[in-house]
């Protein structure tokens, strides 16, 4: 089983400078100059304390800086689901906090990631990443650490469901069948992924936890996925809900249930889901999950204040954009830093534990 998997593998901060006014007209004595002075210099005090304070409010309290453009880099070409959430984002840090953005993407992930890793850490570049950030490091495909060369400001939505196709003549109805007939014959299912991307660790992932053997084909593109699955030339592959639905009713496919983070059901979906998009773990398969949460990451090095305040802003963010979030089929989101933290170390580790099993990890 490894064999064949591995074969398929190839604050900043403004200061302000008020100068005192002194001087008058006439100084009748000493002591009633010294008085004016120091009322002077107490106005000035008072005027450079409320000064700092709107400056506060207006961008340390949030994190990010008002007089400073933010750049939110989409590690991914224009019009995928990490490009659509973060531009959610964008809008609504302008339209919330007053702040300029700009939304500059990638054609490769991996150049996405290194630009913001080799960014200045002042809180003005930051991205939105998924596990395949931890899959490329885990498996050597890029040396960009997730872990340590990144500044987490804070874990926001869930990815959400992962439909499981298999053609429409498949002789199993549901993933119980599936599995008794995976079990029957070993290394025989066809089974359409990418040479090391997130479904190659979901695949890894069901393998594992069920112990059975699928002859991994490497088919990255879902496309192509859709097309090979209603001609019968894989035998199962991961397809949106959406895409989903659409080749069931058409009869070009049927969906034996759907992946999801560990305790999430289809009542999570936007829209009710038929019984057969159950997630593995609803269907009774415990260990068959896969969390794929989005990360909003900046460059490793940024001051601990600015990143508290950075995650608390993104709470309000979270309120505004969670009903345009659902809409591309995520789950809405947003984990104060302690649990954000949590969330993205038992990712990390569950990856890592799957490379292992599969063969594919390469940091030890």
């Amino acid at each position: 089983m490894k064999k064949g998997w591995i074969s398929l593998v190839m604050a900043s901060s403004m200061m302000l400078a008020l100068t005192a006014c002194s001087g008058a007209a006439s100084t009748p004595t000493a002591a009633a100059t010294e008085a004016k002075t120091e009322e002077k210099k107490e106005e000035s005090k008072a005027e450079a304390t409320d000064a700092a304070a709107e400056q506060t409010e207006n961008s340390d309290d949030i994190g990010f800086l008002k007089d400073e453009t933010l750049t939110l880099v989409v590690p991914g070409k224009a019009g995928g689901g990490s490009d659509l959430a973060i531009r959610y984002y964008a809008q609504a840090l302008t339209d919330v906090y007053g702040l300029k953005t700009t939304v500059t993407n990638y054609d490769s992930n991996t150049i996405g990631h290194q630009m913001v890793k080799d960014a200045k850490p002042d809180g003005t570049t930051l991205t939105l990443a998924t596990g395949a950030l931890n899959i490329q490091y885990i498996t050597g495909n890029s040396d960009i650490d997730p872990m340590n060369d990144f500044t987490l400001i804070a874990t926001m939505q869930d990815n959400g469901f992962s439909a499981l196709g298999v053609p429409a003549d498949a002789p199993y109805d549901d993933f119980a069948g599936f599995v008794e007939y995976a079990k029957a014959h070993p290394g025989e299912i066809n089974v359409g992924m990418p040479a090391a991307g997130a479904n190659t660790f979901l695949f890894g992932k069901i393998t594992s936890a069920l112990g059975i053997e699928l002859n991994p084909v490497e088919m990255a593109s879902e496309s192509d996925r859709l097309t090979n699955l209603a001609g019968g030339f894989i035998d199962i592959g991961v397809v949106g809900v959406g895409h989903g639905i659409e080749y069931e009713q058409a009869g070009k496919l049927k969906i034996i249930g759907t992946m999801a983070s560990d305790g999430t059901t289809i009542a999570s979906y936007p829209e009710a889901l038929p019984d057969n998009y159950k997630t593995l773990q609803e269907q009774g398969f415990e260990d068959c999950y896969f969390n794929v949460y989005h990360y909003l990451l900046r460059p490793a090095g940024m001051d601990e204040t600015m990143v508290k305040n950075m995650n608390a802003s993104m709470q309000k963010i979270y309120e505004t954009t969670k009903d345009d979030i659902s809409k591309i089929g995520n789950i809405p989101g947003w984990h104060d830093l302690e649990e954000s933290k949590k969330i993205r170390q038992a990712e990390y580790d569950n990856l890592v534990e799957v490379g292992k099993a599969i063969g594919l990890y390469v940091q030890g």
